[in-house]
């Protein structure tokens, strides 16, 4: 009689665990998530912007960087750059590019890896005068194009390149800025200075003189910007690069496509620095390459800069 009770309890146990199992649906529970099927959803899952790179040593490498590129190496390029190699950090030094010629020049190297001039002449004499140039590094990455403007709102007389000797007041860089040496240029061009072997060396009081004008010189490109932006100089001449940073305050006066300048290139190299160990000038040549892929390219354009094809 216990065999008998055990069974009818054993059956209905059985019984009661095949309702609970169905649940009221007739569909089967869905099986277990395979190998093989994790790994095809892992794969499917959306890529970075950035992309995959060797992780680089723990190091410091230091930039120095023309004035009209602060804005994109802040915003993007440096931050790009930190996703990619989180182990490098990069202190960045930004000012008229014959200042930052300066400044490598008298540390001779040391504690400077990367240079961006935003004009040939400056890495010409890093490269052949100074020798403090890793070999075969020169990339001519960018170009571009010198503007004549004005503040908003700023009552001139000045419509171009042409009459801007009807001004008041010029504000214009210094001539070791390669904006100020191409301004020159660009004013021997015109005829209203005499062509002389090196235009940069015209000083602010002799174009005050040929000019009429009252010359408000200018330490980089930026001073010369925000002199327009505040009303102090009626006209400046900058790059087109520098109104991205200013366009709500500035009006372009003229554009010049390069007839009065020539190519404007901003040449990017590796500096020889005689104290860096193997890690920084392993992250400065990386660093270079960086500049030049194109999450940077695309960052120049937005900045109004133009690539060198």
């Amino acid at each position: 009689m216990k065999k008998v009770i055990a069974m009818f309890l054993a059956l209905v146990m059985v019984l009661g665990l095949a309702a609970c199992g169905s649940s009221g649906s007739d569909e089967p529970a869905p099986a277990p998530e395979t190998e093989a099927a994790a790994s095809e959803t892992q794969a499917a899952a959306p890529e970075t912007d950035v992309p995959a790179a060797e992780q680089l040593a723990e190091t410091t490498i230091y930039i120095d960087v023309a004035k009209s590129l602060e804005a994109c190496f802040e915003d993007v390029i440096i931050p790009a750059y930190a996703e990619v190699q989180p182990n490098v950090t990069i202190v960045a030094n930004y000012g008229g590019s014959g200042g930052l010629l300066t400044g490598i020049e008298e540390a001779n190297g040391v504690d400077h890896d990367i240079f961006f001039s935003a004009g040939k002449a400056q890495v010409t004499t890093l490269n052949e005068t100074d020798g403090l140039v890793v070999e075969g590094s020169v990339v001519e990455l960018l170009s571009n194009r010198l503007c004549l403007v004005c503040g908003n709102g700023v009552e001139t007389a000045v419509t171009g390149f042409e009459n801007l000797n009807e001004a008041e007041s010029f504000a214009l860089s210094d001539g070791t800025v390669p904006v100020g040496k191409y301004s020159r240029i660009a004013l021997i061009n015109l005829g209203f200075l005499d062509e002389i072997e090196n235009a940069a060396d015209y000083t602010s009081d002799q174009i005050s003189a040929a000019l009429g004008v009252t010359i408000d010189e200018c330490a980089d490109v930026e001073e010369a910007a925000m002199k327009a932006v505040e009303h102090s100089d009626e006209i400046a001449t900058i790059y087109y690069s520098d109104y991205y940073n200013h366009q709500d305050d500035l009006t372009i006066i003229a554009q010049d496509d390069g007839t009065l300048t020539g190519p404007i290139i901003y040449p990017v190299c590796q500096v020889a620095n005689p104290e860096a160990d193997e890690a920084e000038t392993a992250a400065a040549a990386d660093f270079l390459a960086f500049l030049q892929t194109q999450v940077c390219l695309d960052a120049y354009e937005e900045y109004c800069f133009i690539i060198n094809g």
